[in-house]
């Protein structure tokens, strides 16, 4: 295991240009740590440890190579930008063995950068990094606010303070607390107004901040002085992003002039951010000019990009501006790939017969998947006559694309007409893509769902099973058919029965467990030879033993009580499993034979195995309620068992079976340390046998205050002949007052 060694102390690192250069990236590394957090201190908790490990020589010292394992390991931690650096630092640092370390980590700081690019730059937290910042973020905001109403040279003090903590955590990319009190949030808010109009270019990351911050509260009250820097030089990105997240209405006029008038692209693209979060008919109009051809040919793809979410986040707000749909239309018929599938994606809002055709288009011919894909959510949104067909089409198509194919399995099994699509993902069931494979029997479940598809589905499944020798199909439907326990699936599973394959096998024999069929003498001897061939697997053997069980049928001509006590007296750890289901099968068998008896017996009073046992008292309990073998047999296991539990279920069983003894196992019992549930459970047991040892058993548990209720309302359904002169001779001689409660309860109750 990789050793950290101590933070917060000098720490040798190998003397190398690598390590330097590191050591330039994270200075605190000196100190035998990377700050991920940014609290400025080494943290070790149960979902961040800090420490840098010695991950490959135990020498007390940090070569480069343990450095990098530590950064890639943490790479969700680390801003993009460093990751870049340390990926940069390891490219161009000179010498033989840097060479050799460059080769060996390229491809896993390119899939870090590649990672962290997908999930995006900003902080990430561990659970409890998180709530350790929210905590600290809150107190920061709470103190800021107390002192702002307190005043004086004190709270001026304390304000600043608070102030510049809190920006010093914002700029470090932490999330602001979601759940502030309405005063912390406006004393927030203002300060935030403060900052950005004061602040300005002199300290733009700050200004920056601030602005970020009133965004992110949806601060109203400061969106007349946004709407100024929206309109100004300096930072009109920043503060129409957050009139975008705030909604602010009247900022459209300005944002619509710096959408046509700005030549910078980031405030251009802010520009649409807000139109699309805002909406309104200024920016409607602004997106649409700067989209119509052939403006639209001029634009930055980033802008073309950016103009098309715009317009799908006006259409998301419910604005039925016809014009929207027809721009979307011409969009998604661009020669920009990202394009066409923002357009796909918000064209399924129109139920329109324009926007379908688009839609179907894309489906049809586009040549970038993620275009076709969300050209087939968006028609599965619609639920139009002409979806299914469409998606028929789509199945039918060679070489289809994974991702593809398992959005249109999805998007049948939601489809209301699904059913008639149902050989087709059948077929999908053979697919070499396991996740496709997964995709087609998640839909066939869903269409089951529906009472009038269920012999579709069946019945296609079943044929399908019978005439394929494809092993991943076979593996994958006889599972789906084991899990739909469809009674009709009956003659094909034991069709499947003899199939080479284990896994067809175990599956077949765990539907036939499920389905519990008892009508087909066929189905036992076929499980019964499973369960005796040694060649099968212990799971396959495990699960006929469970349908013996469950099916419950036994006959002179099957004796399968004599299979499963076979299978229960077997040796080795590697058979624990399937003599755990045999003896709780046995006990599920219609009429026990002596021998059965015997056996479980056997195994209730001498197994080593505790669970074991516990199962055989349980079968015992079903299979042999009158046995005088059996109770026998109980009663020596109880005198052989330590586990409270084990005893407890034995006097169960025996009370079960009408047998004396339970009762005077039951006093015994109660002397020894039992929970109240387990008492109460011996009450329950004891109450089927009314005689004076079960009442004095019951009247022994009533001296736990707790069960003296149930106690006394068991034993007044008791004989009044049996429990009248009980009564009178237990007041002369009891001292218990919580027995004495009861008795004095019952003696009024039989005097009447």
């Amino acid at each position: 295991t990789a050793a950290p060694l101590a933070a917060q102390q000098k720490v040798q690192i190998v003397p190398s240009p690598l390590t330097q250069e590191l050591q330039k990236l994270f200075p605190e590394l000196a100190s035998g740590y990377i700050d991920l957090s940014g609290n400025g201190k080494p943290d070790q908790t149960a979902d961040l440890n800090e420490l840098v490990a010695e991950s490959r020589v135990r020498d007390g010292q940090f070569q480069a190579q343990e450095l990098l394992d530590f950064i890639v390991g943490n790479w969700r931690f680390i801003p993009l930008d460093k990751l870049k650096a340390v990926q940069s630092s390891v490219k161009a640092t000179p010498g033989a063995l840097n060479e050799l370390i460059a080769i060996d980590f390229a491809a896993s700081l390119e899939e870090a950068i590649r990672q962290k690019e997908a999930m995006g730059d900003g902080l990430y937290l561990t659970p409890s990094a998180y709530k350790d910042a929210m905590g600290r973020m809150g107190a920061i905001v709470s103190t800021m606010s107390a002192a702002y109403k307190k005043e004086g040279a004190k709270g001026e003090s304390e304000f600043v303070a608070g102030r510049d903590a809190l920006f010093g955590m914002i700029e470090k990319g932490y999330p602001l607390p979601q759940d502030l009190p309405e005063d912390d949030r406006a004393t927030l808010a203002t300060a935030m107004v403060n900052a950005a109009m004061k602040e300005g270019t002199a300290n733009p990351a700050r200004t920056r901040a601030a602005i970020r911050v009133l965004g992110q509260l949806k601060a109203v009250e400061a969106a007349p002085y946004l709407v100024q820097l929206a309109g100004g030089k300096e930072f009109p990105a920043e503060a129409m992003r957050a009139l975008g997240e705030i909604g602010y209405k009247p900022a459209m006029p300005v944002v619509a002039k710096q959408l046509k008038s700005s030549t910078d692209l980031a405030v251009r693209k802010a520009a649409l951010q807000a139109s699309g979060a805002i909406g309104g008919a200024e920016g409607l109009d602004a997106v649409l000019d700067l989209v119509k051809a052939p403006a639209r040919d001029a634009l930055p793809p980033a802008l073309l990009e950016s103009a098309t979410l715009a317009l799908a986040g006006i259409a998301q707000k419910g604005n039925p501006e016809p014009r929207i749909q027809t721009a979307l239309r011409e969009l998604a018929a661009t020669d920009k790939p990202a394009v066409r599938r923002i357009a796909a994606t918000v064209l399924g809002s129109f139920i329109t017969p324009q926007s379908t055709e688009s839609l179907l288009a894309l489906l049809a011919s586009d040549k970038d998947v993620a275009v076709r894909k969300a050209a087939l959510v968006s028609l599965n949104r619609q639920k139009g006559d002409t979806v299914l067909p469409a998606l028929m089409k789509t199945l039918k198509e060679n070489d289809l694309d994974p991702e593809l194919k398992r959005a249109a399995l999805q998007a049948v099994g939601d489809n209301p007409g699904g059913s008639q699509a149902v050989t087709l993902v059948v077929d999908a069931l053979a697919d070499k893509d396991a996740e496709v494979r997964a995709s087609a029997s998640a839909a066939l479940r869903k269409l089951y769902l529906v009472p009038a598809n269920q012999q579709i589905v069946s019945g296609s499944l079943t044929r399908s099973l019978l005439a394929s020798q494809d092993e991943n199909f076979l593996a994958e439907a006889t599972a789906l058919l084991a899990s739909l326990a469809d009674p009709s699936s009956l003659p094909t599973l034991l069709a499947l029965l003899q199939k080479p394959q284990p896994e067809v096998k175990r599956s077949a024999a765990w539907a036939l467990y499920r389905i519990k069929s008892s009508s087909n003498t066929k189905v036992v001897d076929e499980l019964q030879k499973l369960v005796t061939n040694e060649s099968e697997s212990v799971s396959t053997r495990a699960n006929a033993v469970r349908a013996l069980g469950a099916i419950g049928f036994d006959s002179p001509q099957h004796n399968v009580w004599q299979t499963l006590v076979t299978a229960a007296q077997m040796r080795g750890e590697k058979y624990s499993m399937l003599r755990l289901f045999a003896v709780r099968a046995l006990g599920q068998l219609a009429g026990g034979k002596p021998q059965a008896v015997a056996a479980l017996s056997r195994i209730a009073s001498r197994e080593s195995d505790l669970e074991l046992r516990k199962e055989a008292v349980g079968a015992l309990k079903s299979l042999a309620p009158s046995s005088p073998e059996a109770a026998e047999a109980l009663a020596a296991s109880f005198a052989q068992a330590e586990d409270l539990e084990l005893r407890l279920m034995v006097v169960e069983a025996l009370a079960d079976m009408g047998s004396e003894r339970s009762a005077a196992l039951a006093g015994e019992l109660l002397a020894q340390a039992l929970s109240q549930a387990q008492k109460r459970r011996l009450v329950y047991a004891l109450s089927q046998g009314p005689s004076e040892a079960s009442a004095a058993a019951i009247l022994e548990a009533a001296r736990d205050e707790k069960l003296g209720e149930l106690a006394g309302a068991v034993l007044e359904g008791y004989p009044a002949s049996l429990m009248a002169p009980l009564v009178a001779r237990r007041l002369r001689t009891e001292t218990d007052k919580n027995v004495l409660a009861v008795l004095q309860a019952l003696d009024a109750k039989f005097a009447d």
